[in-house]
């Protein structure tokens, strides 16, 4: 969910823990700087540092209400810390032993997969070595009832029913792999062996204790409450809000900055619930790079910082606490990524992300490619220089090395080692920004001048107006349609088509023309093609500057 190079630099450069947080001034001239990309995007901060309590505020809540404490945020992947503080509470008070075969605490009958006689432990789900995979094979097409959100119609059904099906292709505990479902697995299994549900489960374990009054779940089908903030991707579009069944456990909390500072005193060793937030965080197995994982949470193996992030389509969050429990912080945004502020708060050394020329950067000509670009929203800066032929560019993300990438017959300069494509956009002859695609994440990045500002305010839309073609030519393109092992299952519903790939959710396609459309959740188009009687036959996904062409079945109907 997270621009994963992001992610690494700022974990991977949380080295030493500094005696005290950044200063104040410090703090909050970043996130003005980091809100300044976009209208309606906001970024609310908290630091707890030797006892001292501070917060900062800056943008938009994106809604008529203002950005405040009392702003409800979606934490996405942070919710998983409340399901592993919900299991160390349950461990401390003799419910449950982390030894104990999840089977145990599932309802009966429930099938669960094992390899070389190695059953899934409790342990294994929080430690995140449970075999399982990242996303359930079975989540299935929610666009008939929910539109682009993921999880919302993934229930307690489908939940077991992948889990009877499912062959694990490594021995539970011996290999770290992040698994939203395997959590999710986890909470519902919790709360089952409790006789309630997740939600009941976390109220009672962990946000009554800690006075976490008004921090809620994003339920389906319930309505969003008030209080949310609009979420925002990173080129300031809103986006939907996601909600959840069975994978709550993994994603679905909604906070805001007063209840997330009792968390994090908690977190800190403090209050009714400390030995529980400390037994969590303890160290266990070998995690993501450079790190070890306790129950879910992820601890620097040189600084000892103690971590978890989490993002949805349009939220970012992220929870640090300072190897000695002195220092901590949370943050929280609608839109900007945060996990690199949150790491210079800790570390004042670490340089949190932010729009500038490199020193080696000539300016050169506006109508060419080569110059800086960046994403106010994130920090993220591209440097492009001219390549060893007029079909090339050098293009670094700073301060990483340049690559070379080669011009594609779709005018996009494509890297297919990296799977990385940048389009340029001009405005009135001149190179205004580019937009990276890559890891199905859509980029945006304005120009810089000779000053290091932007040349303007936004890039324009990069979507074609949508075409209504009607629910009667929607229903020619409904099939499957296969290439190789990747399968594309294209459904109408009413007046939307959907189309989801192999081992992924659903997601909108949305025409441009007569058998032509486009994604808006990634920079993705699909052809499809006719055979001479104007029947539907084929459909080739555009993306990275890789054309993909697949063969409708000849079961479905046309």
């Amino acid at each position: 969910m997270k621009p994963a190079f992001l992610l690494a630099a700022a974990v991977a450069a949380l080295m030493v823990a500094p005696a005290h947080a950044a200063t104040a001034s410090d703090v909050q001239a970043i996130i003005d700087a980091r809100t300044a990309g976009a209208p309606g995007i906001g970024i609310v901060v908290g630091v707890i540092d030797h006892g001292r309590q501070r917060v900062y505020i800056s943008g938009s809540s994106g809604t008529a209400r203002p950005l405040d404490g009392q702003t409800l945020f979606e934490i996405g992947s942070d919710t998983k810390t409340f399901t592993a503080t919900a299991l160390a509470s349950m461990v401390l008070s003799g419910r449950v032993r982390l030894s104990d075969p999840v089977r145990a605490l599932l309802p009966s009958g429930t099938s669960v997969p094992s390899k070389d006689g190695r059953q899934i432990t409790l342990l294994d789900l929080a430690e995140q070595r449970s075999g399982l995979p990242r996303v359930p094979g079975n989540l299935e097409d929610t666009s008939d009832t929910y539109g682009d959100d993921p999880y919302a119609n993934y229930d307690l059904a489908s939940m077991y029913a992948f889990l009877t099906g499912y062959s694990l292709t490594v021995a539970p505990g011996s290999r770290y792999e992040y698994s939203n479902y395997g959590i999710g697995l986890l909470g519902q299994a919790l709360a089952h062996f409790e006789g309630t549900s997740y939600e009941d489960l976390i109220r009672r374990r962990v946000l009554a204790p800690l006075g976490m009054h008004e921090t809620g779940f994003a339920t389906a089908p319930q309505p969003d409450p008030p209080e949310l903030a609009a979420g925002h991707d990173l080129g300031g579009d809103p986006v939907p809000s996601w909600h959840f069944q069975s994978i709550l456990p993994a994603g679905g909390i909604l906070s805001n900055l007063d209840d997330m500072l009792s968390y994090l005193r908690c977190n800190l060793g403090q209050g009714p619930l400390a030995a529980a937030c400390l037994f969590a965080q303890e160290p266990r197995a070998q995690g993501e790079t450079g790190h070890q994982i306790g129950l879910v949470w992820w601890t620097n193996s040189t600084s000892g910082i103690v971590s978890h992030g989490g993002d949805t389509a349009g939220f970012h969050a992220d929870i640090a606490i300072a190897k000695d429990h002195q220092s901590g912080v949370v943050i929280m945004s609608n839109g900007p990524v945060v996990t690199d502020i949150a790491a210079h708060i800790l570390v004042p050394s670490f340089q949190a992300a932010a729009c500038h020329i490199p020193p080696s950067q000539t300016q050169s000509n506006a109508a060419s490619y080569a110059g800086t670009y960046c994403n106010v929203a994130s920090g993220i800066t591209f440097d492009v220089s001219p390549g060893s032929s007029d079909k090339e560019l050098s293009i670094a993300l700073v301060p990483q090395p340049a690559l070379t990438y080669t011009l594609s017959p779709s005018g996009a300069y494509v890297n297919a080692s990296v799977g990385a494509a940048f389009t340029f956009v001009r405005q009135q002859g001149s190179v205004v920004g580019v937009r990276l695609a890559q890891n199905g994440q859509r980029i945006p990045a304005i120009r810089l001048d000779a000053q290091g500002k932007t040349v303007v305010a936004s890039l324009p839309s990069p979507f074609p107006p949508v075409v209504a073609l009607g629910a009667d030519v929607l229903q020619q393109y409904a099939g499957t349609y296969a290439a190789g092992p990747l399968t594309f299952a294209v459904t109408q519903k009413g007046d939307r088509l959907y189309v989801r790939l192999t081992g992924q959710p659903a997601a909108q396609v949305y025409a441009s023309a007569k058998d032509e459309f486009f994604y808006k959740i990634v920079d993705a188009q699909i052809s499809f093609g006719r055979d001479a009687s104007g029947r539907v036959t084929q459909l080739t996904l555009h993306q990275n500057g890789r054309d993909t062409t697949a063969t409708r079945s000849a079961a479905n109907p046309i």
